[in-house]
């Protein structure tokens, strides 16, 4: 159920992603073409990258989909080190929850200041609880895979 979720996002971020597509030609059409620029469209994509990103996050970290490096990991797989190898996702989970934390604190910072953006006005704080959420399914997503590290006889049958 969790992994459809974070699916589910991670195609809505496509689905944004070709929405901006979109934008970025309607504005280059419109500003070279006919000489009438579309002046909110940097800010509209500033604001669809938030959505592309963030709504990815957690899947891309879920099927391993980001750039690691393993030079250690022969050494770490020894059962007696297990625990070093899910200290990492564990330290990770930590950290990307605490920017999740102060996330959803700017977000309703930002709203009660109501900060928006310069050209077209539309308010920032659904985009900063777009991050809140992203970094929080993430911080799930790293204490599931640390937990899986501490169980690997429990996590192989699962696969």
């Amino acid at each position: 159920m969790f992994d459809r979720a974070l699916r589910a996002l991670a195609l809505l971020g496509g689905v944004v992603l070709l929405g901006m597509m979109g934008l970025i030609l309607f504005d280059i059409i419109m500003r070279y073409a006919l000489k009438i620029p579309f002046l909110g469209a940097y800010e509209m994509t500033e604001l669809a990258m938030v959505l592309i990103v963030f709504f990815g996050l957690a899947h891309c970290g879920a099927t391993g989909g980001h750039v690691a490096v393993d030079i250690l990991e022969p050494l770490l797989e020894r059962p007696g080190l297990r625990w070093l190898s899910a200290l990492v996702p564990f330290a990770g989970a930590a950290v990307v929850g605490l920017i999740a934390w102060h996330a959803v604190a700017f977000a309703i910072g930002s709203r009660k200041r109501g900060e928006a953006t310069n050209m077209m006005g539309i308010e920032t704080w659904p985009y900063e609880l777009v991050t809140a959420l992203g970094m929080g399914l993430f911080a799930v997503v790293l204490i599931i895979q640390a937990w899986k590290t501490l169980r690997p006889a429990e996590s192989k049958g699962q696969k």
